[in-house]
Formats: C-alpha cells, structure tokens, sequence
C-alpha cells in the first residue's frame, strides 16, 4: 500500500499484529489454568484436567511469538529510540504504581512507602519478569544489531545452531538450563527472526500449512502431558513431569512458536484498522493482568477458577473468562494510551530529542 504523502507512515500490515492478539490470548489462558489454583491428585484421569493442561501450553509458546516479532522488526534498526525508551518505561511505571495505589485506596493491600519506592523501579525491582528481560534487550538491541549484521549468511547459521544446541536441544534433552537464563534465551530467539528478516530465506510452503503444522506439534505435545497423566496412575515421576516438556526453552515449544511465526509472516491480510488497533494494546493486557495485585484477585476471588476444577462447564467458562480478561484490559489500555499517553507524547518526544542531542555531541566531542 503506498501513500500518495512520501513522508507519511504507511500503516503497518496486519498479519503480524493478529498473531500479537493470538500470543496474548494465549497467554492470558496460560495464567488461567497456572494461576488459577487448580489441583489434581494423581489418579485423577478427567476431562477438566486434560482442558487445564492445554491451556497450559499456550504461555510459553506466546512469550516466544513475541519476542520473534521483536527481534524481526528491530533487527534493522540502527540506533536506539530515546522517545520510545522513555515511553516504554512510563508505560510500566503508570500500571506499577497506578495498581498499587488503586488497590491501597480500595483497602485490598497496604500501603507502605517502601512497597511504594520499589514499585516507582519496576524493571530494577522485576515487577514482571517479562517487562524488564524485554526493556534490558531493547536497551541491548542495537549492539546485538551490529553483531548480527556483521555475520555473512554461513557465519548466522552457525551462530543460530550453536544457541539453538546450547539453550534449545540440550535443556529439552536433559531439563537443565545450560547456563542460559531469559535474557539469553530472547536474544537467541531475536537473533532467529534477525536472520528470517535479513536472509529472507525462500520456502514454497505456504504460511497456512506452517500454521496448520504448528497445530500438529502443539496437539502432540499436549498428547505427550496426556500420556504421561495416564502413566502417573502409576509412577509418580510422570504425574510430576506430565507437562515437562512445555518449557519456554524446550524445542517442541520453539518449533511451534516459530511455524506460527513464520505462518502469519507469510499470510497477507492487509491493513485491518481494529486488529492493529487491539493490537497495539497487547503489552498493556499483559501488564495489567499479570501484576502481582491484580493476578491473585482475578483468577482466585473474581472468578474462582479453581471451584469449576470438577465442573461440566469449565470449557466454556474458561473460554468466556479469557476473553472478557482480554477484552477488559484492552479497553483500559486503550483508555490510558487516549487519556494519558497522548497528553505527554509531545513533551516526551521534545524531551528525547534534547536527550539525543546531548548524546551526539557528546560523542563528536569525544571523537
């Protein structure tokens, strides 16, 4: 789509930013079935313990979604955005304090001026451990870039295998991490969409079947949580392994991840104003439902998840719940981004702008 404006910005497709809105959904399904205090003995063979776990699944394999679409559109970047710094960790800051202070007026928590200092420095403090691995990559990206665009495409590859056997194969073979942490895991999984956007490497498989493949994978790592559930009737080992292999690092989780990723990359839908709408609202949904006051409270004392652990009408509870949580917390972000974001964007850009100046002379000086 062009723009008859040169210098206006073209709207972004929407392809990528409809898997944004599928990986927080999924998500969001994670943390209904892992927060919401379900507990199962080990011979307990049903049909709501089967649900549980597969909607299990879903979390580790949208945190991977999401920073395979980070690394695909940052990778090309060449230096770092001060405004978008500043606006990311606002962002952070107004739902670390903002929560806070909601619930200490609601008399749902304490106030206190330590919990309050510690909340005014989420990423310091690790509010949510998503939000501060992401902002220190983002701060890393663009010496990442300038390694990665050093490599010629066999020198990629290379790199690529090694972090994919170091953090990838061996984890998934032995549970052990291999010195490798979140950090390190996101920035192999950066340095994978990297080489998809810089390589662009060709394959005559269309995205629906990548799609269509993730699925196969997703059901059978399901099947393998379901076998194991059979099995620890009768060895502990397996009841207490049944979703073993869901691990963010673990290699069916990565695989599907990345046909999912590659899928959507490669499926046109064009430009669709609400899916890119919503989408912009997806980190916000995180934040807001994962923090640490909100989560007991959603999933424990609203809606009482762990009561429909034996009911008939778990599946279309937890359908309805996800989706009223995701739908929920997009309208308060987006109110936020309407009322809040947009009064001091302008100072926020005004106040990068002076940061960067300051930076680049600085550095001529220096030269």
């Amino acid at each position: 789509m062009q723009s008859e404006n040169l210098t206006a910005k073209i709207p972004r497709q929407s392809n990528i930013e409809l898997l944004r809105i599928v990986a927080m959904s999924m998500i969001i399904a994670h943390h209904f079935s892992f927060h919401g205090g379900f507990t199962f003995s080990s011979d307990t063979i049903t049909a709501t313990r089967f649900w549980v776990q597969f909607l299990l699944i879903g979390g580790k394999i949208g945190v991977n979604i999401f920073m395979l679409i980070s690394g695909y559109f940052l990778v090309s970047a060449k230096s770092l955005k001060t405004n978008k710094v500043l606006k990311l960790w606002l962002q952070i800051f107004t739902y670390s304090v903002g929560i806070f202070i909601v619930f200490s007026l609601c008399g749902a928590e304490t106030f206190g001026i330590k919990k309050l200092i510690k909340l005014c420095f989420p990423i310091t403090y690790s509010q949510w451990w998503f939000a501060s691995t992401y902002f220190v990559l983002y701060l890393l990206s663009p010496y990442i870039n300038r390694l990665l665009h050093s490599f010629d495409k066999k020198q990629y590859q290379h790199f690529l295998l090694l972090l994919g056997f170091c953090w990838c194969i061996i984890p998934t073979l032995t549970a052990q991490a291999n010195q490798s942490n979140y950090l390190l895991w996101f920035v192999f999984l950066y340095a994978f969409a990297g080489y998809i956007k810089l390589f662009k490497p060709r394959t005559n498989i269309k995205g629906s079947t990548y799609i269509w493949m993730s699925i196969a994978v997703t059901l059978l790592t399901f099947l393998s949580a379901v076998v194991s559930d059979f099995l620890g009737t009768k060895i502990e080992f397996f009841y207490k392994n049944a979703t073993i292999l869901y691990g963010m690092r673990k290699f069916p989780i990565f695989l599907i991840a990345a046909m999912m990723f590659i899928g959507f990359l490669k499926t046109d839908i064009g430009y669709k104003p609400f899916i890119n709408t919503v989408s912009s609202a997806t980190f916000g949904v995180y934040l807001i439902h994962d923090n640490k006051y909100i989560r007991p409270f959603l999933w424990k004392t609203l809606f009482k998840n762990a009561s429909y652990a034996e009911s008939n009408l778990l599946i279309p509870y937890s359908l309805l719940v996800i989706a009223a949580v995701f739908i929920g917390c997009t309208v308060i972000e987006l109110a936020r981004i309407h009322i809040l974001e947009k009064r001091y964007t302008r100072a926020l850009d005004s106040a990068a702008d002076k940061i960067d100046r300051k930076i680049k002379k600085g550095l001529l000086q220096n030269h």
